[in-house]
């Protein structure tokens, strides 16, 4: 599965009854809906301080990676369970940029003290930095290590190359751009900024119902976009507002819609309206949340950003978050 190219399925529109008495009063907004990339990205400007995600803290005794041959990339790190390890080029200096949303979405590999180096890598090149909360996240090279909840088992790649700034590593600190077909190895140095590169998109039809209900799992009928993806609800999100940008918006990309988009006449008073995002483009809400895609859904039906650090939620036709498993 790679999450830089999700196709686009057309949804059916739901009946006018469910949402009309749901979500509250209608915005009455005309037009054609899509996705947009995040209006921000780059460094992180996290979502409202919390608690991040319990990090993977690997017992001392245990060597705390490893390297492993996965897929086409040949031999690379990996961590707890032969989990792909992954580096942030947002973390050129050195310290992590990933906190709070972003930490939930890719959370560090933290050690205990007195841990045991990587199997594989030149313990010299080996180090860690602290984090917000006290713990200690590992480095290779200038490198600090995370893992990608969108990753659901040893030998996935899934968050190689999310938003142009994820990326696998060798054991030497050596990032790896690509998709794993014809590796290109690439170190960048201490200097070397990369430029901001767009959150992961989500293609839309050209016209359409711009949110719709299908089951999806455990969940129940929940909402989901235009193509059929999942949409989710954050609840550090103030009432139809936005906090989930840069880093957060590359995994959540938020629903974003042109001003004139176009909702079927019988959803007219479901209760969508849109927000402004920093750059210009609208985020949709529906009655008070405001809607992300998750980069680690690739395909309609699934649900993996279900629950994610507690804070992450799909959507009912009532515009209440479904807090049940996936």
């Amino acid at each position: 599965m790679n999450l830089r190219a999700i196709i686009a399925a057309p949804i059916a529109v739901i009946a006018a009854g469910v949402l009309l008495t749901a979500c509250g009063q209608g915005a009455g907004v005309a037009g054609t809906a899509q996705v947009s990339p995040a209006a921000a990205t780059g460094t992180v400007a996290a979502a409202s301080p919390g608690p991040e995600p319990a990090a993977k803290a690997v017992a001392a005794a245990e060597p705390v990676a490893q390297v492993a041959e996965v897929g086409t990339f040949g031999p690379i790190l990996v961590g707890d369970g032969g989990r792909t390890l992954y580096v942030f080029t947002k973390d050129a200096a050195g310290q992590s940029t990933c906190f709070d949303a972003c930490a939930n979405a890719w959370p560090a590999l933290t050690v205990a003290a007195g841990f045991t180096p990587p199997a594989g890598v030149d313990p010299s090149a080996v180090s860690t930095v602290d984090r917000p909360d006290g713990s200690k996240q590992l480095k290779v090279g200038k490198w600090p290590l995370y893992y990608y909840s969108g990753d659901g088992a040893q030998g996935e790649t899934n968050g190689q190359g999310v938003g142009g700034v994820w990326f696998v590593v060798k054991a030497d600190g050596t990032l790896i751009k690509g998709d794993g077909a014809s590796p290109a190895a690439e170190s960048v140095t201490p200097t070397t900024t990369p430029a901001p590169a767009p959150a992961p998109e989500v293609a839309a039809p050209a016209a359409g119902p711009v949110v719709d209900l299908a089951a999806v799992g455990n969940l129940g009928e929940v909402m989901v976009g235009a193509n059929g993806h999942t949409l989710y609800a954050f609840t550090d999100d103030p009432e139809k507002q936005s906090s989930c940008f840069d880093a957060c918006a590359q995994a959540w990309p938020p629903l974003t819609v042109p001003d004139d988009f176009t909702i079927s006449p019988e959803l007219q008073a479901s209760g969508a309206s849109t927000i402004d995002r920093p750059g210009g483009t609208k985020q949709l809400v529906m009655g008070k949340w405001a809607l992300y895609y998750y980069a680690g859904d690739g395909a309609p039906g699934e649900a993996n950003g279900q629950g994610i650090g507690g804070k992450w939620f799909a959507i009912d036709a009532t515009c209440k978050l479904v807090r049940t498993a996936a």
